[in-house]
């Protein structure tokens, strides 16, 4: 089974020399899987714990990350999930899906598995966080950056990705990425339109993949009802990279250090990040401020005209209760 799923992409090697390093749409072939036929995506809904099923609506201007609010979900059947997703304004995260059914968990092994074998500029290629994504016509996800190299396998209808340069100023400053890490901020970063005329963009279709550079911003806006696969990984490189700006934020930056390199050849990023991971797992560093809010008063309703009713008082949401792992 796992060499079927390892079928599910062929790539030139100059594709596999480039991944990591250049931003990259590609083709596979997952969309034709049964894993993710209409038929399993109700069954996924109907059976997936809700603590690790998130919901979201948003608001529809990219600049204003701050009406990204929780959804109930409660006791809604897949069915009239997917109702309320066809006309509503709703974003359905089922996180963890390598965990919800072991199908799932040897795709995604067998992809990294290709990865780590013929990617030059990757060495140890482990999946860190995987998620289903299922949403409405015209949703966005806003301009962010994940802390890990990730990709976005697509596999229903049409959605727009606009990917920006990584670690560049004008676009994420430094002391953001090393607060994303040091978990004092948020993945969602402040963004103006004009970033857009840096950016690399594409209408992806089902069978694309877009994958990036590590800390490479990026946005989402759908087109029609989407369904993808997006999948984050850790790497040797990867792994080094964010050691560097956690100890730059939590050592360098309390020693009064303003010119922090975040460069990784040579002795001295080898010594930082093994700093900062050793000093993490003796859980001598302190986390950062960050907050998630999960608290509500939305809830699906496929009755309703816009796929969300409101309960009387807000409270939190079954998927609050989980440990994120982003």
């Amino acid at each position: 089974m796992t060499e079927h799923y390892q079928d599910g992409f062929n790539w030139s090697q100059r594709d596999y020399d480039d991944f990591s390093l250049k931003v990259q749409l590609l083709k596979h072939d997952y969309h034709h899987s049964s894993l993710f036929s209409d038929d399993a995506l109700l069954d996924l809904l109907d059976h997936y714990p809700r603590n690790w099923l998130q919901c979201y609506t948003m608001g529809a201007d990219p600049e204003n990350h701050h009406e990204w609010t929780p959804v109930h979900i409660a006791d809604c059947s897949g069915s009239e999930i997917l109702k309320a997703l066809k006309k509503g304004r709703l974003w359905i995260n089922a996180i963890h899906i390598d965990r919800f059914k072991q199908a799932y968990g040897d795709l995604i092994d067998a992809i990294y598995q290709k990865i780590d074998r013929n990617c030059p500029n990757i060495t140890y290629a482990r999946k860190s966080f995987n998620a289903l994504l299922i949403s409405s016509p015209g949703v966005q996800v806003y301009y962010h950056l994940d802390p890990d190299p990730n990709m976005l396998w697509h596999l229903k209808g049409r959605k727009k990705a606009w990917v920006y340069p990584p670690r560049d100023d004008r676009f994420t400053p430094q002391h953001y990425v090393e607060e994303i890490i040091g978990e004092e901020r948020h993945e969602n970063l402040p963004y103006q339109s004009w970033f857009d005329e840096y950016a690399q963009s594409f209408v992806l279709q089902p069978g694309d993949l877009v994958s990036w550079p590590q800390h490479s911003p990026h946005r989402i806006e759908n087109i029609d009802f989407n369904v993808s696969l997006t999948s984050s990984y850790g790497s040797r490189e990867s792994r080094l990279l964010n050691g560097v700006h956690g100890a730059n934020h939590h050592i360098l930056k309390k020693w009064g250090i303003k010119h922090r390199s975040s460069r990784t050849d040579g002795l001295m990023p080898t010594v930082k990040s093994f700093s900062y991971y050793a000093l993490n797992r003796l859980r001598l560093l302190k986390k950062g401020a960050r907050t998630k809010t999960y608290v509500s008063d939305l809830l699906v309703d496929p009755d309703s005209e816009n796929g969300l009713s409101r309960m009387k008082q807000s409270s939190r949401t079954a998927f609050s209760f989980d440990s994120f792992e982003e």
